[in-house]
C-alpha cells in the first residue's frame, strides 16, 4: 500500500467515525473542526514527504572546506576565494539543508548549477565584520582568513558567500563554481586512513564545523592532513 493509499484509508476510517459523531448535536461542531484539522495535518505531512530533500541525492559523504579572505575597511569590504579542500566524511546536518538555521552577518548559499535549485544554506558571524565596526577600520585596511565547511556536491554547483551589515544589507559578496572533480581541489586526510584515524578526523571535522559556524579565525598546518 502506497503512502497516498494509507492517507485515503485513514481518511475514510476517520470520516466514518466523524459522521457517527455528527449525528449527536453536542459533538457536531467539534467533529467538523477536528475533521478539517486532521485533513490539513495529513496534507501538510504529505507535502513535507514529497518535498523533503534527500542528502544523498546531491552530496557525497565528504566535506568541502572553502577558505576565503575577507578584506577591506569601514567603507568597503571584499571577499576572495583562497582555496578549496576535500575532507573525508561530512559531520554537519543532513536535513533541512536549504533552510537557514540562524541569522548571522554572513551567509553561504549553494545551488545546483544545472537546475538553479538551492541545495544548501548556512549562516555565520565573522570577526572581520566585528572589526569593521571598530574605530581602527576607519583608518586602515585588514584581511582576515575564514574557513567554512560545506557538504561536498556530487554535481557542479554554484556557491555565493555574502557579508551583511548591521541592517542585514549585503555589502560584499562573491559567487564561484564548484566542480567536484577539479584537480585544483586539495585532497586532505586521505593518506594512511585507518578506522581510528577516520574517527579522529570526523571529530576534528565537527570541531572545525562549530568553529566555522561561529566565524572564528582558524590557523592551519598545510601538511596534507586535517586540521
Amino acid at each position: 500500500m502506497t503512502f497516498p493509499d494509507n492517507i485515503r484509508a485513514i481518511h475514510n476510517f476517520y470520516c466514518i467515525n466523524t459522521n457517527n459523531l455528527i449525528e449527536c448535536p453536542i459533538f457536531a461542531e467539534n467533529a467538523k473542526t477536528m475533521k478539517k484539522t486532521f485533513i490539513f495535518t495529513l496534507c501538510s505531512l504529505f507535502s513535507m514527504t514529497v518535498n523533503a530533500q534527500n542528502f544523498s541525492d546531491y552530496f557525497e559523504d565528504k566535506t568541502l572546506r572553502a577558505d576565503y579572505i575577507f578584506t577591506g575597511d569601514a567603507k568597503k569590504q571584499e571577499v576572495y576565494l583562497d582555496e578549496l579542500s576535500s575532507l573525508p566524511q561530512w559531520a554537519g546536518r543532513k536535513h533541512h539543508l536549504a533552510e537557514l538555521p540562524l541569522a548571522g552577518n554572513g551567509e553561504i548559499t549553494m545551488k545546483d548549477k544545472a537546475t538553479g535549485e538551492t541545495i544548501y544554506r548556512t549562516s555565520f558571524s565573522s570577526l572581520f565584520q566585528e572589526w569593521v565596526s571598530e574605530e581602527e577600520a576607519s583608518r586602515i585596511k585588514r584581511g582576515f582568513e575564514n574557513s567554512f565547511l560545506l557538504p561536498y556536491p556530487k554535481k557542479e554547483a554554484v556557491v555565493t558567500i555574502s557579508l551583511k551589515d548591521v541592517y542585514h544589507k549585503v555589502n560584499a559578496s562573491l559567487t564561484h563554481e564548484i566542480i567536484p572533480n577539479d584537480i585544483l581541489i586539495h585532497q586532505r586526510g586521505t593518506n594512511h586512513i585507518t578506522p581510528s584515524s577516520l574517527s579522529s578526523a570526523k571529530r576534528k571535522c565537527r570541531r572545525l564545523h562549530r568553529c566555522s559556524n561561529h566565524g572564528r579565525r582558524i590557523y592551519r598546518k598545510r601538511d596534507g592532513y586535517i586540521l
